[in-house]
Parts: C-alpha cells; structure tokens; sequence
C-alpha cells in the first residue's frame, strides 16, 4: 500500500481530495464496519466506483429506469456468470443497451458509491497508486470536486432531516 490510515483520523473526503490534489491514479479502497468500497482515480478524476452493500445494482437500475426488462436482465445475467463478464459489457455487446445508456448508468452508480462512503467514520482505508480497475467498460470521468459538493449536500439534507 501506498498510502493508508485510519478513517476516524482521515475522513473520506481528505483522502479523496488529497489523491486529487495530488493527482494520482489508482485504487482507494475504503472499509467500514460490514461493507468495502474501491474507488479508481485517474489523474485525480474519479474513472470508477463500486461497493459491496449497495442497491441498486446496475442491472435493478436500468430495469427500475426502464432501458431493459427484467427478460432481457436475466438473460445478460446468465451470460455474464457464464462467460465470467461485467454485465455491463454483455449487456453492450449483445446490443441490448447502447454505450451512452452505460455510460450514464455507471456514472449514477459511481456518484452514489462517493456519496455513501463519504459518510464513513469509521474505519480504514488504502490507495495502491497506478492500480486500475481490470474490466472497465465504459471510461467516466467525475471531477472531484462536484461529487464533493453533491456528497456535502446531501449529508446537510440528512442532518436537516433528523
């Protein structure tokens, strides 16, 4: 590891803008209690964000926002286990979603993903810098400082409604 620490000590935000500021690429993994988050940088821009506990997954969203039916989910699902593929890329290469629906998708679960984990307290995180994701089918690139302000956002909403 190339840099880790305790999150009680460093909130998520500090590391996230410190690897920023920095502009650094690679994996910052974040642990909390029962769940786990990684979160990819390239140059300091946000490329790619997933977690362990967290629903939607991509395959509810696109069936929940109306891009694909539950048919044609359960069928990219057979596939993607079988051939041991991100549903995503089955999805787009079978032609059943197209590129930008992907790509507009996986950024709303990259946004959500920051926004949990910039809630978390407690824990511990790493960053491995030059580690990108192995399977990456669509690029996103989220300035930092837009998620930020979003994630800051809706802690004062949660605060409010308290």
């Amino acid at each position: 590891m190339d840099l880790n620490g305790n999150l009680a000590v460093f909130e998520p935000v500090n590391v996230f803008q410190l690897i920023s500021y920095a502009q650094r690429s690679g994996q910052l993994t974040l642990e909390c209690e029962d769940n786990s988050a990684r979160v990819f940088f390239n140059a300091g821009v946000v490329t790619y964000a997933e977690i362990s506990r967290r629903r939607p997954r991509l395959g509810e969203y696109l069936v929940e926002k109306k891009v694909i039916n539950q048919r044609a989910l359960d069928g990219a699902l057979v596939k993607s286990q079988k051939n041991k593929k991100k549903l995503g890329h089955v999805l787009l290469n079978s032609g059943v979603i197209t590129e930008e629906e992907l790509r507009s998708a996986l950024e709303v679960q990259v946004k959500e993903v920051v926004y949990e984990v910039v809630r978390w307290r407690k824990g511990k995180f790493s960053f491995e810098n030059d580690k990108m994701p192995t399977e990456q089918e669509v690029k996103i690139d989220i300035p930092l400082d837009h998620l930020m302000l979003e994630g800051f956002k809706r802690m004062d909403e949660e605060e409010g409604n308290r």
